[in-house]
């Protein structure tokens, strides 16, 4: 218990310490807010700013329902916490269900070590509290994981249908390694896998068609527009490409950190191969494998590996523990590879605290004004600052009026060229600039 009140703790902080949100983040955050403070459909944000492509509803609304009873007390400012908060405990619930199911099949020191291994990292926990359509779908995959060993196959395939039709179509690619091993196993038979897959993914197609047409007043299914957006078109490499071996050579190595050394501990200590392990991490070795095909990659998109990962090397861990009598050196390794894994996410956290200059400085804005709350003040909120960290939540005077450009558009006016008509502008521009345009800089805001 105390060591999930660690991993609790330490995403409540991260979570604290950079409560803004990046451009990637924006749809689900925005629809939070609608959801929270918007009574009139049409004054939803994804009618202004429709992003590349549609987005489902169905994450942000168990967020808002979970965060709606903290709107009575918190203003809006604090209530993007509260949300984001109601996010974590969510993604929380589902890893300490994987952790315990950890527990039960592998021993609790094992579940244990799963735990201190997690919380000294730093991505999958701060990822965990982000408004991202993969963190949603990491929920199910999570769940889907516990499912997986607790040998309940039908709950399994049934997760992650959903996830993949709802929130993620690539969750397929982690999908079909974990099916053949279902089947190579024998824990499901082929009839029964394609029946249950089959049901449960045209059950989540009406939802999500159903629910999300409403949101959107359009017939449309969000995540198969997205699949079309980046398989028929092609077009997800407009966002940068990187080589075959990066998942492998950069992202994991930021991931895992120095307790990457403990995985080899947990699939092959003291036997050659620990078939129990390799059985859970074989299948997400070959979805990072299948998805270092696609040219596009980000670190969020193998997220869905690293609690298998975590588990080899919680696995080590416990079985270094478990023959501390007869030598403790071992153990000396395994703590300061988790210290040095700690110390990088200190620096990981710290970078990521910097990393919102938009949101800093557009709450500066409001606390710096506040006497002017209930003016007619204009607001432009440039590219730069839509993209780090700006949300709807930050707008927190009703007598504002607030011009922003996000997605390759203005919901305001197209084309600005004359800011004159702005009492404030939130922008990346140096403070030399605008003062040489002849515009004033506010004091506390701008830098050289």
């Amino acid at each position: 218990m105390a060591d999930e009140v660690v991993v609790l703790a330490v995403g409540a902080f991260q979570l604290w310490l950079s409560p803004f949100a990046k451009v990637e983040e924006s749809f689900n955050l925005q629809a939070i807010h609608d959801l929270l403070y918007e009574r009139n459909l049409t004054r939803y944000d994804h009618f202004e700013f429709p992003g590349v492509v549609p987005r489902t509803f169905l994450g942000a609304l168990p967020v808002a329902a979970v965060a709606a009873p903290a709107s009575l007390l918190l203003s809006k400012a604090s209530m993007q916490v509260a949300a984001r908060a109601s996010l974590w405990l969510l993604s929380f619930a589902a890893w300490r269900t994987l952790k315990r199911t950890i527990g039960s099949v592998f021993g609790s020191d094992t579940a244990v070590a799963y735990s201190l291994v997690t919380a000294v990292q730093f991505h999958l926990v701060f990822y965990m509290s982000r408004t991202l359509p993969n963190i949603f779908a990491l929920i199910l995959v999570l769940l889907a994981y516990a499912a997986w060993m607790q040998h309940q196959p039908r709950r399994v395939i049934v997760l992650l249908s959903v996830s993949t039709i709802i929130f993620r179509g690539d969750t397929a690619v982690l999908f079909a390694p974990i099916l053949l091993t279902l089947l190579v196993a024998r824990h499901v038979g082929f009839v029964e896998m394609v029946g249950t897959g089959v049901t449960a993914a045209l059950s989540a197609l009406a939802v999500t068609v159903g629910v999300d047409s409403a949101f959107w007043q359009r017939w449309l299914w969000p995540e198969g527009e997205v699949l079309y957006f980046n398989t028929i078109l092609n077009k997800s490499h407009e966002w940068g490409t990187h080589p075959f071996h990066w998942y492998f050579t950069s992202a994991l190595p930021r991931i895992l950190g120095a307790s990457a050394v403990l995985l080899p501990l947990g699939l092959t200590y003291p036997n050659w191969l620990d078939r129990d392990v390799c059985y859970y991490v074989l299948p997400v070795v070959l979805y990072m494998l299948l998805f270092s095909i696609l040219p596009h990659k980000e670190l969020r998109f193998i997220l869905n590996a690293v609690p298998m990962l975590n588990l080899a090397s919680a696995v080590g861990v416990a079985k270094l523990w478990r023959g501390r009598h007869k030598t403790a050196w071992p153990l000396l390794c395994v703590v300061l590879s988790l210290a040095i894994t700690a110390l990088c996410s200190v620096v990981f956290t710290l970078a990521s605290h910097a990393n919102y200059p938009g949101g800093v400085a557009f709450a500066k804005l409001h606390a710096l004004q506040h006497v002017r709350a209930t003016e007619p003040v204009h607001v432009h909120i440039d590219v730069a600052a839509a993209m780090t960290g700006v949300s709807r939540f930050g707008e927190q005077y009703a007598a504002w009026t607030y011009t922003c450009y996000r997605y390759g558009r203005y919901n305001k006016t197209e084309d600005l060229t004359d800011f004159s008509a702005f009492d404030y502008l939130v922008t990346e521009t140096p403070a030399r600039e605008v003062r040489r345009d002849g515009i004033a800089a506010l004091d506390g805001t701008c830098y050289p």
